[in-house]
């Protein structure tokens, strides 16, 4: 595991090996640039911001991250996590999909 650092928040590269930490950052996709931690928005806020409209997906996210819906042929483990303090936290997985998750909710979406 790696540790990227963008807009003030320190992203956690899960992967074993370091000749894979640039797939593993490059298959989940660039960590938005609109992700910063000197906003006063929540990440998901910040999202919404920059998308518009998110799609909501059903599915349950592990205390690992882990990702299980009915939708998806297998569990999807995240590539890239964050802890936003006071806000709670992202992970993102390949394809796009990423889920946010804080005290009072889990809202899992795919941004394009």
């Amino acid at each position: 595991m790696f540790i990227h650092h963008v807009n003030g928040i320190d992203w956690l590269v899960i992967t074993a090996f370091e000749e894979l930490k640039t797939i593993f950052i490059e298959d989940a996709g660039a960590i938005p640039s609109y992700f910063s931690a000197a906003s006063e928005l929540n990440p998901l806020a910040q999202a919404k911001r920059a998308y518009g409209y998110l799609p909501t997906l059903r599915g349950v996210i592990t205390d690992t991250g882990t990702f299980q819906s009915q939708d998806n042929e297998e569990d999807l483990n995240p590539q890239l996590a964050c802890l936003v303090e006071g806000h709670g936290r992202v992970f993102i997985y390949h394809g796009g999909f990423v889920a946010f998750v804080n005290d009072e909710q889990t809202f899992i979406t795919r941004m394009g």
